[in-house]
């Protein structure tokens, strides 16, 4: 696929960095798509909550416990009622630097 920048649909405007400025993580503990709140560097995950007594969905610092999606349509519909900002980023596999999708 290619843009009328000619850059294959990647982000050259920050060094090539693809990331929009908005300082990725490097690495994602497993493949898939995650949805990542970069004003506070969490994703979005699973924690205890004490209160409920009960596992919820949380903003979470480590990726090992953020909420890994199949698909990009299934991360979409998670941030339905989400508040904050937030973007998709996409592991093709575990370890790799992910990409921002949306």
């Amino acid at each position: 696929m290619s843009d009328s920048n000619n850059s294959d649909g990647k982000d050259e405007g920050n060094g090539g960095q693809g990331d929009s400025g908005l300082n990725l993580p490097k690495s994602l503990t497993r493949e898939g798509h995650v949805v990542w709140f970069h004003a506070y560097k969490k994703y979005l995950g699973y924690a205890w909550d004490e209160a409920a007594g009960e596992i919820k969905r949380a903003h979470v610092s480590d990726p090992e416990h953020a909420i890994y999606f199949e698909t990009f349509a299934e991360a979409m519909v998670a941030t339905d009622l989400l508040m904050g900002p937030h973007v998709i980023l996409h592991a093709s596999k575990r370890g790799e630097k992910p990409r921002l999708i949306r």
